[in-house]
């Protein structure tokens, strides 16, 4: 852009051109994983935008530099549960464009979408304090355009706007997971959703180590995409190794999936007394805490 020359900002839905940059979060190209994740996710948002979803892309001078969905939240598998709302589940802004106001032109997009499907309220899980990733739907910039807060836990913040004055609040999922051993293998619970690129490899990652393990390891697989999964377990995203929830924010490292079974595998093995190193670990587990 020439010195003097004002910047062109423009939001609109987005165009199959489009789709590189917004299946992979604007890292098309960067590495063959991320473009595989893309091939497998462009057909589950096409079915979405036919349930009412929608992709608002922000374009400076022509270029990509940011996008939201919108999305229904009875087919939402990110979360949170309620009726009647359209979740915003994604906004990214490339920082050019942060400062033109982007930003708040697809929260007002999204807005107007709502409106236009006649939904209640716009809902979003947004975070304080993200350590290293303070970009990633930050609440107080929410709170900076309207959002009321509904609940916190932790590091995560339910915030809505209300469209209609009867809308009933959102809900945050409420994980619920118990652990069935299988006995002499390693039982790995995978807890994915393709709407997420970092979900979606993860469970690529997983399941190419698991397969590694052969029948000493056995992978279930809870797919949220499934309606009836998601209400079931209310988790979207997880990796549990014998009960036992891995996680690393980011995509979990092929590493350290390997590192959790290998000590899995460990506790497995009988001490000198008979027992496993770790009996405790192989009955039966009960998990209903946010997580």
């Amino acid at each position: 852009m020439m010195h003097g020359v004002t910047a062109m900002l423009a939001i609109r839905e987005t165009k199959a051109e489009d789709d590189p940059f917004v299946l992979s979060c604007s890292h098309a190209g960067e590495s063959a994983e991320i473009d595989a994740c893309s091939a497998r996710r462009a057909p589950l948002l096409r079915r979405l935008r036919l349930g009412g979803a929608v992709a608002l892309g922000a374009f400076l001078d022509g270029e990509t530099v940011g996008f939201a969905h919108g999305v229904p939240i009875e087919i939402s598998s990110w979360g949170p549960l309620g009726e009647g709302i359209l979740t915003l589940p994604c906004l990214y802004v490339m920082k050019k464009a942060a400062r033109l106001g982007a930003g708040r032109r697809l929260v007002a997009a999204v807005l107007e979408v709502a409106r236009r499907q006649r939904r209640a309220a716009v809902a979003t899980t947004a975070y304080r304090d993200l350590a290293g990733a303070e970009w990633f739907l930050p609440a107080g910039f929410f709170e900076s355009v309207g959002f009321d807060v509904v609940a916190e836990r932790g590091r995560e913040v339910l915030l809505w706007k209300r469209l209609r004055g009867d809308a009933p609040p959102p809900r945050f999922l409420e994980p619920i997971y118990q652990f069935e051993p299988v006995p002499g293998r390693v039982a790995v619970d995978l807890f994915w959703n393709g709407f997420c690129p970092t979900s979606d490899i993860e469970g690529e990652r997983v399941r190419r180590v698991c397969a590694a393990y052969s029948s000493r390891v056995v992978l279930r697989e809870n797919c949220a995409e499934d309606r009836a999964v998601l209400l079931e377990h209310q988790i979207p995203r997880g990796v549990f190794v014998d009960g036992r929830e891995v996680g690393w924010g980011y995509e979990a490292p092929e590493e350290g999936i390997r590192d959790a079974i290998e000590a899995a595998l460990c506790r497995h093995q009988p001490n000198s007394s008979g027992s496993s190193a770790d009996g405790a670990n192989l009955g039966r587990t009960d998990v209903r805490t946010p997580r």
